[in-house]
């Protein structure tokens, strides 16, 4: 009589170690340095890399935005981590210049992860201009903003503006009748002086042209701007103000100028456009 016991126990042997075998973790070496650890019988996956934490795994790619306030800022920074495909992004309507470094190549997938951005911020002197831009104010107000901002005036010359000024803050208590254009092409206001015993018949001239020089954003160099004097008069009394001339066309070309210039100095192409 043949003995089976033995086989049988010799067979679940086998089946137990072939089991163990099919269910044991192994690890799998990655390429980018990482170990996983496979778990058969739940089907799970863990890093144990660096169980420690005593070492760090490059990432794959380099993920990174940045904000800039500058020209310079964004060249020297497109400069240093610039490749074959980089490319500028130029949205005129918003001010802003993107430098994406890792962008895509005509047949090859990137990450576009890593990207410059440069916000142009308006400087002091085109905020302070534009936002009086086309308002009339009382003609006090309107000597004293000519006054204090007198610097960034080019024409007329200093002495006029002056002379202009005082003449404004000197008739202050006036009757002003209308306005004759002169044949220096300035506005003469006249009016009568009702502040003696005896009512006189005077005029008050400005200029109806002026030409400032404004940075339009800041750090940047200053540009020519053209601006008209605008006055009403309200019963007897004058209002003064200034409208700057085609000042979107004078932003766009100053913004076109930085984006060459960028473009110029990176070697990177510039496209217009938001990403």
């Amino acid at each position: 009589m043949t003995d089976t016991s033995t086989d049988t126990g010799t067979e679940a042997a086998v089946i137990r170690d072939l089991t163990r075998e099919a269910y044991a973790p192994t690890t799998i070496k990655l390429d980018d340095g990482r170990t996983l650890l496979v778990t058969h019988g739940d089907a799970t996956v863990q890093d144990v890399s660096d169980q420690d934490g005593l070492h760090t795994v490059a990432p794959r790619y380099i993920s990174k935005s940045v904000t800039l306030q500058t020209q310079d800022s964004l060249v020297d920074y497109v400069q240093l981590f610039k490749g074959v495909a980089s490319l500028l992004f130029a949205d005129i309507e918003r001010d802003t210049i993107v430098g994406q470094v890792d962008y895509h190549a005509p047949t090859a997938p990137a990450h576009l992860a890593h990207r410059a951005t440069l916000v142009l911020p308006k400087s002091e002197e085109w905020k302070l201009w534009t936002g009086i831009s086309g308002r009339l104010m009382p003609q006090l107000e309107f000597a004293r903003f000519i006054e204090e901002n007198a610097p960034d005036v080019r024409a007329p010359s200093a002495g006029e503006l002056l002379e202009a000024v005082r003449d404004l803050q000197a008739h202050r208590k006036v009757n002003f009748i209308r306005a004759v254009r002169t044949a220096s092409d300035n506005e003469n206001f006249e009016f009568t002086d009702e502040t003696t015993a005896t009512s006189r018949k005077s005029g008050l001239e400005l200029p109806t042209k002026f030409v400032l020089g404004l940075p339009v954003y800041f750090g940047e160099p200053d540009t020519e701007v053209h601006a008209f004097l605008r006055w009403t008069l309200d019963d007897g009394k004058l209002l003064l103000g200034i409208q700057l001339n085609r000042v979107e066309h004078v932003r766009q070309a100053v913004f076109k100028q930085i984006v060459l210039a960028i473009s110029d100095r990176t070697g990177v192409p510039a496209l217009y456009g938001r990403i």
